[in-house]
């Protein structure tokens, strides 16, 4: 990954004892002793090798704002590891209010329609204003999500651990409450980590709360929401809509992309490959970003965004795109 020099120079510049920026693959045996911060891609796989090679890292920065594909078990107990929640939240939100609309104003279906020649002017669609989005994940893409919900005035809820108020949210719950989410919610967004609280979250005991004709968008990580429970809800229920941006299984380099269940003969299902932040400027925001953890880490100031090990036993090395 190429990093722009105006970062590389606040790197150097920021500290008395002489921080640079180095591609791993250039530095050489006798100063591998001397990296003390390791900036990992979205694919980034970590093993116990690496600490081998470099045994004086003391900072992990992921470019990802999810963590679930590093192997946490090779991590040493005195290394930080963050994460980049956030870097990417415009973008993703935008894609989350793409999906919305899409089924919401049933883009594809009238479409089609008029490809065939039929001119049916239908008042079926969904106005957005007054409606409530429940956000499960209150950080920052929830927040973003919410201040669009705001531009169609909406009614926002979202979920956190703490249960204190967020920015753009009028009301935020604890995980305990998600039932009532849930309940309330004519859409849910899913936005928070995938780890060893939130595997299988959404399951067919979750999904049977939401309303029948609830929309349902995922852009956080696909095994939050079971599999098997989503598309036989889906399936039951023509009313209700899913809009997936994250997926359960990716396929290698050159392999055809496969799921357990033909989610993609549903009408009432979207699906996206993992491009909620698809747009040029997200890579030079995650950068940016990202970066900005580093500088304090270098002036010693105290870190943000980061990963509580505890919360993600047992996981280690599922990639992402």
């Amino acid at each position: 990954m190429d990093i722009p020099q105006d970062m590389v120079r606040r790197v150097s510049r920021s500290s008395r004892a002489g921080f640079e920026v180095r591609k791993l693959q250039t530095i050489e045996a006798r100063r591998r002793k001397d990296v003390e911060v390791l900036l990992l891609l979205n694919n980034g796989l970590v093993g116990k090798k690496l600490f081998e090679d470099f045994p004086n890292v003391k900072l992990l920065q992921s470019m990802s704002a999810g963590v679930d594909f590093i192997d946490f078990s090779s991590i040493p107990r005195d290394v930080n590891l963050c994460s980049n929640a956030g870097a990417y939240k415009e973008s993703i939100a935008e894609h989350v209010f793409g999906m919305i609309l899409f089924f919401s104003k049933h883009l594809n279906r009238n479409h089609d329609r008029l490809r065939k020649g039929t001119f049916e002017v239908s008042t079926d669609g969904i106005f957005l204003a007054g409606k409530t989005i429940g956000v499960v994940g209150a950080g920052g893409i929830g927040q973003s999500v919410a201040r669009v919900a705001k531009a169609f005035n909406m009614r926002t809820i979202g979920i956190n651990t703490s249960g204190k108020a967020a920015p753009n949210f009028d009301a935020v719950l604890k995980m305990d409450r998600l039932d009532d989410l849930l309940k309330k919610s004519d859409f849910v967004v899913i936005s928070l980590p995938l780890n060893i609280h939130t595997r299988n979250l959404i399951d067919a005991k979750m999904l049977r709360l939401m309303k029948e004709d609830a929309i349902l968008v995922n852009v956080a990580r696909g095994p939050i929401i079971s599999q098997a429970d989503l598309y036989t809800h889906l399936k039951a229920h023509p009313g209700f809509k899913a809009g997936i941006d994250v997926w359960w299984t990716y396929p290698k380099k050159g392999e055809r992309f496969s799921l357990d269940f033909p989610f993609f003969e549903l009408s009432n299902f979207l699906g996206s490959p993992h491009n909620a932040d698809g747009v040029p400027e997200a890579i030079g925001e995650g950068k940016k970003h990202a970066f900005e953890n580093i500088l304090r880490f270098i002036k010693g100031e105290p870190l943000e965004r980061v990963v509580d090990k505890a919360n993600y036993k047992g996981f280690g090395g599922v990639r992402h795109p």
